[in-house]
This record gives structure tokens, C-alpha cells and sequence, in this order.
């Protein structure tokens, strides 16, 4: 395989910035999760010096120091206090889960709602060159990050801090001594944790984005599950899937080896600890100078802090992981979309459907597929683009959606500039029928209804009708409400076409736009369809613009014909004067220059050689 580059560190500073951005508006959910961390803490110390009383009394009542009675009052003093304590301590953990839920829920909420409007708001560039498994892969870590990121400040670092606090205070009345063991130990645990942990940061980044390559291979797998029967390729995707799957793991088991060492440290840290922490209250306790209950209160008091300490090197693990899935994600949104709104841009209310491309040129992968092209479209006309792949029929369509921006030039509906209107203004105002039919995994109605989500069922039917798909629907047991599978995977290639030509007819747009939607169908589907859409467009008295490689249904049903070659216009003329020398011209230069043959002068686009796929 090859070389993948060096993986980045964490940067917690812009990982940390875009949490607090999140949970700012939060901060009374951690005010009042503090406050039953507190509450918590103390019900923990409670706890201990209850059981030094304990110890303290049992010790004077064996030496004969109080009666029976006595003694049997302060147990039963001790026993109310303990249960009011694990009272106190069961509603302080119930209420701070109850409000770390809600905390953690709003987090995910916004998080995923933030990311996935502006992953969606990107350019039409960015989803071109971004493979659809590692971008979910990245949405569905960073979801989860920003849970384990909440976790580790209320259930691991607020906990010691709070904790480590009350001990120190707590033991300064017994043992000085033992409050600075037990900050030396801290120090020394805590850097030796940090240390190891900033070594995993490279291992965990390179393991995320093993997962990352995994998931895209899994994704195109899927997507292309028929191709690789047709070609019987299951053996081979195999094993680049073996091998993919193999250096994920790899990484995974060298990031998780980490946390051997850090638990082999803590445990020799803690050991240590002990023994400094008890030798000097020892001494005292031989010399007089502390009770057996003042002993233990020491040492159960250091438990205290050695609890929430060990959970501690668990979150920082988890939140260098979650730090690290965080970071994947918040570099989409330093993605800033190529195409955008400028500040005054206005809302398109289409009123008569004229277009107008005026010396546009553009340029795609450094390779100019435009050139100084320009073409006026009167409101209510129909026309249709015609020449070889490449030629940059599907390319003007896209400038006209401004799914990208013209080098030079501009585009005008209804005289308006399109880089002044809204984009989503703009798009709401087309309706178009694109090359591949892809659909949601939803029914056949709701997909036909995307492009007018409040059309009645009675403009579906007809839309459907329009189509030439309605007997089809009305044949299927569930009808309008059978679901169509991903992107449309149980339909054909020309039923999915037809949804679209629906899809069409439904949006009740005054602009039309249809992009080879005759590929998929069989010649009498393709009259058809052809005869569906120009009467759709007369019936709404919308303009019309198709891209087609089936000249003959360009000369049957549209008056206008546009040849183009090489992102420039060869012959602009009405259906009468396309000749069969110009359509000869125009589909065989590039023949010439492939194979040195022309081709006979009544070849139609059907039987047009290919030429190698560029941007069109």
C-alpha cells in the first residue's frame, strides 16, 4: 500500500475553543452539576470520619473509658448519620446524571445539527472529492467525542479536583506531613499520565484515519456491490479489504498499548504512595500522638483521592480518543464553502424564464471547459444541447444551478445575475431531471414529492402520469408507498429515470432543466419521455433546456438546436436547419482525430463513438 502521510497532532487549543463554543450557553447545567460533585465529595468524607468516630469510641469503650449505654447511643448516632449520609450521597450521583443527560444530549444535538448543515452547505467540489464512508465515519465519532469530552470534566476532572481539595483541607488538622505526600504523589502520577498519553496522540490520529480509509472502502464496496458481481470480484475486494482492515487494527493495538504502561505506573505510584502517606502518622500513632481512628481516617481519606486519581488516567485516555475524533470533525468546519452568499443577496421570484449565458468561460481540474461561450434562451422556448461527451453540456447546467462560479462571464435569469441571488432561492426556482437517477431509500411518492413537498396525492398521480410510470406504480402490491431501497437500488435504471421526469413535472418550476434524461431508456420509453417533458414544459409554460445525445429526439421535439464542442457553440439554429453535414461535423472532428476515419453522414448521436469522461 502506500505511503500515508505523517499524521498531525491533537490541537486541543481549537478542539477545546469549539467545545466551550457549544456548551457555553450551557453553563448553568455544569454550575448545578458542580454543586452535587461538592455534595458528593463531602458525603465520601463524611463517610470517613464517621468511621474514625467509629474506631475512636470502640477503642475507649474496650479500654473501659464509657459504658455500654453510652456506647450503644453513639453507634446509634453514628448508624442515623451514615444512612442520612448515603441518602444525601444516592440523591447527589441520581441528580448528577440526571442533569449531565440533559447537558450531554443538547452537546450532541447541536454538535450534529451544526456540522451536518454546514457539511451539507459546502460546496458541490467539496462532496465530489470527499468519500461518503469516511465523512459519516467522522460525523459519528465526533457525535460521540463531545459525549466522552463532557465526561471527562464531570466525572473525572471535576471529582479529583473537588476531592483533593476537602482531603487536603480535611487532613491538614492531623498531619501536615500526609497533605503534601499526597500532593507530590499527585504531581508525580499526574505528569507521568500526561506524559505517556501526549506519546498516544500520534498513534490515536493514525488509527482514526485507518478507520477512516476502512470505512470509504466499505462504503464504495457497497455502493458498487453490483459491480463487483457482474466482474466477480469478491476474492479481490476481499483482500484490499484484509489489508485495510489489517493496518487499522495494526494501529488500533499499538494506540491501545499505551494504557498498559500507564496502568503498571499508577499501580508502583500508588504503592509508593501509601508507604510515604502512612510513616509519618505511624510514628505519631506509636509516640501518642494519634488515635487508631485518626490512622484509618488518614488512610481512608487517601482512598478517597486514589478512586476518582485511577478514573482520572481512564478519561484522559478517553479524552485524548475523543479529542482526537473531535479534531476529525472540526476540520470540516474550517472547510469554507467555495460558493456563498454575497450580503445583499436577493430572492428569485421568476417571472417570464428568460436565460441568458453572456462570454461565460470556466475552468475545471486546470483544464478549460468553457470558453468565451454565450447563449440566450427566450421565456416559455425549448431547447436542447447537443454534441459528444466532453463538450460541456452537463457543465452549463451545473454553472446555471451555480454549483460552481464562472471565471468570467455571467449568467442572468430574467436579467438578474445569479452570484447576486440567494443560492437556495435560486436552485428552489429550477426543477431538473439529472443524468443519474439516484432516489432516497423512501416510497415512490415522497421521492416524487421532494421537489414540492406540499403537492397533494392527486398532482403526484398525474406527475406519475406524465411519466409514464403510473401503471407501473399502480401494479406494485404497496403501490405509491413501496420503498425504493438506497439511492433507488430496487428500481431500474429507467424506472429511477421516470421517478425524476416525475419529480419534474410535479415541482411546478418555470425553469426546466433535464441532463441525458433518455440514458436508461428503451427507444419507445426515450419518445415518450421526450413527448412527456416538452409537454410538461408547454402545459406550466416554463422554459425548457435539455442536454441530449439522442439527436433524433432533439429534432422531434424541440424547435432549437445548439451544437457544442469543446465548451464553444458550433451551430446555434432552429430544427429546420440542422443538416445532416453539421451534425456529421459535429460528432466526427474528434473521430478523425482518434481513429483517422470519418464516419458516415447519417450517423446519429446514438451510434456516436466515446471519447475518454472529462468534466462536462
Amino acid at each position: 500500500m502506500a505511503k500515508q502521510p505523517e499524521a498531525k497532532k491533537v490541537d486541543f487549543r481549537a478542539g477545546l475553543k469549539e467545545y466551550f463554543s457549544l456548551s457555553g450557553k450551557y453553563a448553568h447545567y455544569f454550575a448545578v452539576i458542580t454543586f452535587f460533585v461538592v455534595l458528593g465529595s463531602l458525603s465520601t468524607l463524611a463517610e470517613s470520619y464517621l468511621f474514625k468516630v467509629l474506631l475512636d469510641n470502640a477503642a475507649i469503650f474496650s479500654a473501659g473509658g464509657i459504658s455500654r449505654a453510652d456506647f450503644s447511643a453513639i453507634l446509634f448516632g453514628i448508624g442515623a448519620a451514615f444512612l442520612f449520609i448515603i441518602l444525601l450521597s444516592g440523591i447527589s450521583d441520581w441528580s448528577r446524571y440526571y442533569f449531565i443527560n440533559r447537558l450531554e444530549g443538547n452537546l450532541i444535538f447541536d454538535l450534529k445539527k451544526k456540522y451536518f448543515l454546514h457539511i451539507l452547505g459546502l460546496s458541490h467540489r467539496f462532496h465530489t472529492t470527499h468519500r461518503t464512508g469516511s465523512l459519516i465515519a467522522r460525523m459519528t465519532r465526533g457525535a460521540r467525542s463531545i459525549e466522552s469530552i463532557s465526561d471527562f470534566f464531570v466525572f473525572n476532572i471535576a471529582p479529583l479536583a473537588i476531592q483533593l481539595i476537602v482531603a487536603c483541607i480535611s487532613l491538614l488538622y492531623f498531619d501536615i506531613f500526609s497533605v503534601l505526600t499526597i500532593v507530590v504523589i499527585m504531581a508525580i502520577y499526574l505528569f507521568y499520565v500526561l506524559a505517556l498519553t501526549r506519546r498516544q496522540q500520534r498513534p490515536e490520529i493514525e488509527s482514526n484515519e485507518a478507520d477512516d480509509r476502512e470505512k470509504a472502502f466499505v462504503g464504495d464496496v457497497f455502493t458498487n456491490v453490483d459491480t463487483i458481481k457482474y466482474f466477480g470480484k469478491e476474492g479481490r475486494m476481499g483482500g484490499l479489504y484484509g489489508l485495510l482492515a489489517t493496518d487499522s487494527s495494526r494501529l488500533l493495538v499499538k494506540s491501545w498499548d499505551f494504557q498498559g504502561l500507564i496502568e503498571a505506573g499508577q499501580d508502583i505510584i500508588m504503592g509508593a504512595g501509601v508507604a510515604l502517606l502512612l510513616y509519618s502518622p505511624l510514628v505519631k500513632f506509636l509516640d501518642g500522638g494519634l488515635t487508631i481512628g485518626s490512622l484509618v481516617f488518614i488512610y481512608t481519606v487517601y482512598l478517597s483521592v486514589t478512586g476518582p486519581m485511577s478514573g482520572f488516567v481512564y478519561g484522559v485516555r478517553r479524552f485524548y480518543e475523543s479529542m482526537a475524533d473531535f479534531q476529525s470533525l472540526i476540520e470540516y468546519g474550517r472547510q469554507k464553502p467555495e460558493i456563498s452568499n454575497s450580503p445583499d443577496a436577493k430572492e428569485l421570484i421568476i417571472q417570464e424564464g428568460n436565460i441568458e449565458f453572456a462570454d461565460i468561460s470556466f475552468t475545471y481540474h486546470k483544464k478549460k471547459v468553457i470558453d468565451g461561450f454565450s447563449l440566450s434562451v427566450s421565456p416559455e422556448e425549448k431547447v436542447a444541447l447537443v454534441g459528444r461527451s466532453g463538450s460541456g453540456k452537463t457543465t452549463l447546467i451545473k454553472l446555471l444551478y451555480r454549483l460552481y462560479d464562472v471565471d468570467l462571464g455571467v449568467i442572468l435569469i430574467d436579467g438578474k445575475n445569479i452570484t447576486g441571488l440567494k443560492q437556495e432561492s435560486l436552485r428552489s426556482q429550477l426543477s431538473i431531471v439529472p443524468q443519474e437517477g439516484v432516489l432516497f431509500n423512501d416510497t415512490i411518492l415522497n421521492n416524487v414529492a421532494f421537489s414540492r413537498p406540499d403537492a397533494s396525492r392527486e398532482q403526484i398521480m398525474e406527475a406519475l402520469k406524465a411519466a409514464q410510470l403510473y401503471d407501473f406504480v399502480d401494479s406494485l402490491p404497496e403501490k405509491g408507498d413501496t420503498l425504493v431501497g438506497e439511492r433507488g437500488i430496487k428500481l431500474s435504471g429507467g424506472e429511477r429515470q421516470r421517478v425524476g421526469l416525475a419529480r419534474l413535472a410535479v415541482a411546478n418550476a418555470r425553469l426546466l432543466l433535464v441532463d441525458e434524461p433518455l440514458s436508461a431508456l428503451d427507444p419507445e420509453r426515450a419518445r415518450q419521455a421526450c413527448a412527456s417533458i416538452t409537454a410538461v414544459a408547454r402545459e406550466q409554460q416554463a422554459t425548457l433546456v435539455a442536454t441530449l445525445h439522442h439527436v433524433d429526439m432533439a429534432l422531434q421535439h424541440f424547435p432549437r438546436i445548439v451544437g457544442l464542442r469543446d465548451g464553444e457553440v458550433v451551430f446555434d439554429l432552429p430544427t429546420a436547419e440542422v443538416t445532416p453535414v453539421r451534425l456529421t461535423d459535429l460528432y466526427a472532428r474528434h473521430l478523425d482525430e482518434l481513429t483517422g476515419v470519418a464516419p458516415p453522414l447519417d450517423m446519429s448521436v446514438a451510434s456516436a463513438p466515446a471519447v475518454p469522461m472529462t468534466c462536462r
